[in-house]
């Protein structure tokens, strides 16, 4: 590895070690990876794909070290790899995809939601983490 990419590296398991693995009942399919009340990835076990947090991860290495998406991916593919032992075929930035529900439901300590619909809504997901892990 470049010295970049081992750099790269430290940086996250210094901000993202340990993360706390989330299930909900409506999306067997994945495993979200919470640090802080926050969705860092979300594990889709069928096809090997990790969305990664925009917000919390891609963001800071587009801005700070101004790589590429490939780059990213790639740097975030290894640690995945190494880390959490995951069978991953590709990363992805994440801006909403599940996250913000994910979130909310973790608060809550809740691991399914009455409407599928308001899924995909934004809402304050570190709220109901803070909920769950502190009520």
């Amino acid at each position: 590895m470049t010295k970049l990419e081992n750099l790269c590296i430290k940086w996250l398991n210094e901000n993202f070690n340990p993360m706390e693995p989330f299930i909900m009942e409506e999306y067997p399919d994945y495993i979200f990876h919470m640090k802080d009340g926050k969705c860092i990835l979300q594990y889709n076990k069928k096809n090997g794909q990790v969305f990664v947090s925009y917000r919390e991860i891609w963001k800071f290495f587009e801005s700070y070290f101004s790589m590429s998406d490939r780059q990213i991916k790639d740097i975030t593919k290894i640690w995945v790899e190494e880390h959490y032992k995951m069978g991953v075929t590709t990363t992805w930035k994440s801006f909403l995809l599940h996250h913000t529900q994910v979130e909310e439901h973790y608060k809550m300590g809740v691991t399914t939601t009455n409407d599928q619909n308001n899924f995909y809504f934004n809402r304050d997901v570190e709220e109901l983490y803070e909920q769950e892990t502190n009520g």
